[in-house]
């Protein structure tokens, strides 16, 4: 008995109120330690990896030819063929380098549609316009804000797919929206997959105060719905058939803002889907050599405290978002029976 109680008083500390700790619920939220004082990695990465492409935009460039100019502006008419020549050589003098980096990465509708270049759905969600330092800044600030504490509550691999997803369904969103319409503009920026970012932080803490211009307190949620009408508006007025052009993807965000809401209010995993559609092998593989040892799941037994022991082992390993339903059962039982000693 003495080990047993023991065994608790070092478990105290823990269990104490699980009931109500988020991981619990649907949801989970967890701070590992282990891992160090710094940006969660992911985040580190997508924030590191958007700042080097928009280095190379700004420094791997080319000079626009004849063929650049007309797919922008179309075909010069109503002019001698001399004056014409005159016109286009004035406009190539004057317009800026074309970003090669840019070029192969931005959501272009056509080069999707038609060309099968798939990875513009997510690539483009690291390019940001290299002539407004603002477009990169306000993404990446609202990533860090706002991702960090989605990456600790997920862990970093489902954050990792809940981000890249955000991307895809924002471009497929844009992609949607040109193929209605028959007007395609290319698109960049990161916008969407912070979109979702926001949008799913904003459901787990619609209270959370921002301060606006640094000192007007605004909760979160009503500056998510303010996106929500900003966005649909234009949105509205180009599916009525009006010409609205802002410069600004509107329907990429709306795509971003939907997909987080789905994502919560469905309680979807990305890393369960792609486990399902995994082929499973009759034969179990052996671990690769330097591999992390697999954490098992664990066993009914008799002693109530061992089975815990196995799940912190787990919760440290792999993160709570790996806990399964009879695991987060058992920590509720154990939480109890705690309550019920101390009383």
């Amino acid at each position: 008995m003495m080990a047993c109680s023991q065994e608790w008083t070092t478990q105290e500390r823990f269990f104490l109120g699980v009931e109500d700790r988020d991981y619990i619920r649907e949801v989970p939220r967890y701070s590992d330690s282990s891992r160090g004082i710094g940006l969660p990695p992911v985040c580190r990465w997508l924030l590191l990896a958007n700042g080097l492409v928009f280095m190379l935009q700004i420094f791997v460039t080319r000079s626009p030819g004849i063929e650049d100019l007309r797919q922008q502006v179309g075909p010069l008419e109503g002019a001698p063929p001399g004056v014409i020549e005159q016109m286009e050589a004035d406009m190539l003098a004057r317009a800026p380098k074309i970003s090669v980096m840019q070029d192969w990465l931005q959501l272009d509708t056509e080069k999707v549609v038609r060309g099968g270049q798939l990875w513009r759905l997510i690539t483009c969600a690291f390019c940001h316009d290299r002539f407004d330092i603002l477009h990169i800044v306000f993404n990446m600030l609202f990533l860090f804000w706002f991702g960090t504490t989605l990456e600790g509550m997920y862990g970093s691999r489902e954050f990792l797919l809940f981000y890249l997803a955000g991307a895809s369904m924002a471009s497929m969103a844009h992609i949607a929206l040109a193929l209605f319409t028959g007007h395609s503009h290319p698109a960049i920026g990161a916008s969407g997959a912070v979109m979702a970012v926001t949008m799913l932080y904003a459901i787990h803490f619609p209270r959370e105060r921002l301060f606006i211009f640094g000192f007007i307190p605004v909760q979160i949620r009503w500056v998510v719905l303010f996106y929500v009408l900003y966005d649909l508006h234009p949105v509205l007025l180009t599916l009525a058939g009006e010409e609205v052009f802002s410069g600004i993807a509107h329907a990429a965000h709306l795509g971003g803002l939907s997909f987080g809401f789905y994502y919560s209010r469905s309680g979807m995993r990305i890393e369960r889907i792609i486990g399902r559609l995994r082929p499973r092998s009759s034969t179990r593989p052996g671990p690769r050599p330097g591999s992390r040892p697999r954490v098992e799941q664990p066993q009914p037994a008799e002693n109530l405290g061992e089975q815990v022991d196995v799940i912190l082992r787990k919760i440290h390993e792999q993160g709570e978002s790996s806990l399964t339903k009879d695991e987060r059962d058992i920590l509720l039982s154990a939480s109890k029976k705690l309550r019920k000693k101390r009383d």
